[in-house]
This record gives C-alpha cells, structure tokens and sequence, in this order.
C-alpha cells in the first residue's frame, strides 16, 4: 500500500475519533481536493461512502441534494494505527470481513501474508521531502528526541492525529524510543528504516 498523505492521515484520525466514524472535512480543503482525497481513501478500502444521517458530518453533497458522509472502515484504523477498544461503542463498517472469510477458506493465509509484506516493503521508502512526515522524522531523529507538544506546534497537528501518526511509523518499521524525564515524555527514533534514511 502507498503511503498515506498528511491530509490523508488528518482524514482517517478525525474519523477515527467520532463514535459514528464518520469524517469531517477539513477546513482548509477546497471541494475538488476533498473529492480527490475521498476518492483516494474509498479505492484503497480505508473508508467507505455512506448516506449521512442527522448528526453525521457531511462530506458531500451530490446534484439532488443528497448528503453523504464519508466513514473509517477497519482498515483505515489498521492503516493509522488505531487499536479497536470496547469503548468505541458505534457500529463499524468493514467491507473486508466477507472477503478474509472467503480467502481464508481457500488458503488465503498465504495471500495476506504476501500482502502485509509487500505493504511493508512498500511503506519502508521515505517521507516526501519537506512533508509534515518528513519534519516529524527529523525532530524524531534529534539526539534528545522531542515531545507530542513539540511535534504539534511543528505540523499544527491535534494530538491524537500526532500520536497516530507516531503509530503509523512503528508500522512501517521505525524502532521508536520512549522516555519520561523530569516529567516529561520524549520520543526518538532509534533505528530502521534503514537506520531512518541514514540520517
């Protein structure tokens, strides 16, 4: 799986934070790019558009005036590294289920683990150059580390998209260092991917 872009990233978090899963659109995002990033999220399987009900945010609004939202399917809390927990009590749509029902039938083990290899290998490459990613890897990459507080005023990130962006990088295989000193909790990356590009 290609990486997943900043908006992307803020998308699935803000999603990933509503008991309904549904996503709210960035301010700053006009309607062609919202379009495209939903277009994006939608075809690899992270999200999923569905009718919007009274409290759901709306995402869209189609030529009869229909309303849609656009809601974090499992996947898309696998993809940001957002654990499942009983106390997110709201429906969850996954369009995989049936599917990994059905491959694991017919031997799909072996399929999925050659998936989640290549997703691995795939998402080991870099950062773009000068993306919040990017930023964030080199405050990681700071002999002291730095801080959740830190790493939002940089990006302009809310904690939890932060945090879930921390997860995504131990995801794709960064040895993250955590440490509280005089009461404060620094993370720093410690090794791989390939010892982080070098430094």
């Amino acid at each position: 799986m290609a990486k997943l872009t900043d908006t992307q990233l803020i998308v699935l978090s803000k999603a990933a934070q509503r008991e309904d899963g549904a996503a709210t659109c960035p301010k700053t995002l006009g309607k062609a790019p919202a379009a495209k990033v939903a277009a994006s999220l939608i075809k690899r399987k992270l999200m999923r558009e569905v009718r919007a009900k009274d409290a759901m945010p709306v995402w869209r609004t189609d030529d009869d005036k229909r309303c849609y939202s656009l809601v974090i399917l499992r996947a898309g809390r696998d993809a940001i590294g957002v654990e499942d927990s009983e106390a997110e009590r709201g429906p969850r749509i996954d369009a995989s289920d049936a599917k990994t029902r059905r491959s694991s039938s017919k031997g799909g083990s072996r399929a999925a683990a050659a998936a989640t290899s290549a997703a691995l290998s795939s998402q080991s490459a870099g950062p773009r150059a000068g993306s919040k990613q990017a930023e964030v890897i080199a405050m990681l990459l700071r002999s002291g580390g730095t801080t959740i507080d830190e790493l939002v005023k940089a990006t302009q990130w809310l904690p939890h998209t932060t945090r879930a962006v921390l997860s995504g990088l131990r995801k794709r295989g960064y040895q993250l260092d955590r440490q509280r000193q005089d009461g404060v909790t620094r993370y720093r990356i410690t090794g791989s991917p390939e010892a982080a590009r070098a430094a």
